[in-house]
């Protein structure tokens, strides 16, 4: 065991992240995520980021992926972030592990500009695969502004079993008549109505509320890189935004609950994490990487 750091319900370890994760007992961390090797084939001052050929990575990945998902609580979800390179061979292996009924989206962030490519499209977005544990059972926390919205509770289009009646005080709505499909289970309606968020126009049921809509291109001005690709970060050479992490951690967890990244990098996750009142298991190979985030951590204490 190679404990670095512990305070406050944070852990750091300086280790192969597969060592740790084996250690690990069954359902006990709510959330992951983790911002992967890309296999660019680079070599830098602290790690090797060259897993030899898109399979041989993807093998590589492979029991690490099923640990996490030993590891994770029945109720909890996982984030891979990564790019080009992988993405299509990650999204596989993700289907594999946690099974395709368990994916729920893919997010493109964009981390960058226009460079300038000389003779290609230039590469401004990267991925991040969202999964649970259990489709049926996860943490999912809407985030509420102070502006009222409309949302249609329906689709265009029949769908079996997410087009049948449902009932709202002695009204039947009745989508499969008028060829729609619910966008919302059955529970996640009677919870609406039952807030009073609930309003029939036209025989369609819609949802009045101050919930702020996110969807799954996070291009804000805070989601970009803080760094350029020929400068390295003051401590850490590639950090990902607090943003990021921020709006996951808040969606997909509670306060209390155990965060998890075993590619810690600058420790990003961790700071985050620290700062939302969550308890965090965090790791990485490098030993600069768990003294950045160290130092990062015993700076907002």
């Amino acid at each position: 065991m190679s404990l670095y750091y512990e305070n406050g319900g944070i852990q750091i370890y300086h280790e192969d992240n597969l060592e740790l994760l084996r250690r690990l007992k069954d359902k006990s961390v709510n959330l992951i995520y983790c911002d992967i090797l890309y296999n660019t084939g680079k070599v830098f001052d602290d790690y090797n980021d060259n897993l030899g050929s898109p399979m041989q990575a993807i093998e590589w990945y492979r029991p690490r992926f099923e640990e996490m998902k030993r590891v994770l609580t029945d109720n909890g979800s996982i984030f891979i972030h990564c790019n080009w390179r992988l993405d299509s061979y990650i999204r596989i292996l993700m289907d594999e592990v946690f099974g395709g009924k368990n994916y729920r989206n893919r997010i493109f962030r964009k981390h960058s500009q226009e460079r300038g490519f000389y003779s290609n499209f230039d590469s401004q977005v990267d991925s991040i695969f969202y999964y649970v544990k259990d489709s049926g059972n996860f943490v999912f926390k809407e985030q509420i502004g102070s502006t009222p919205r409309i949302v249609p509770l329906f689709e265009n289009g029949y769908m079996d079993g997410r087009s049948e009646t449902r009932t709202f005080k002695d009204i039947q709505i009745n989508l499969e008549e008028k060829n729609k499909h619910w966008l919302v289970s059955q529970k996640q309606f009677e919870n609406m109505a039952k807030a009073g968020q609930v309003k029939i126009i036209d025989g369609l049921p819609y949802r009045f509320s101050c919930v702020i809509p996110i969807g799954n291109l996070w291009n804000e001005p805070e989601m970009l890189d803080n760094y350029t690709r020929t400068d390295v970060a003051e401590v850490y050479d590639t950090p990902k935004p607090e943003a990021i992490l921020e709006r996951i951690i808040k969606t997909c967890s509670n306060e209390g609950d155990v965060v998890a990244d075993f590619f810690m990098g600058g420790g990003t996750t961790a700071v985050v994490a620290k700062k939302l009142k969550r308890n965090g298991i965090f790791c990485d190979i490098s030993q600069k990487a768990c003294c950045a985030a160290m130092l990062k951590l015993e700076a907002i204490e």
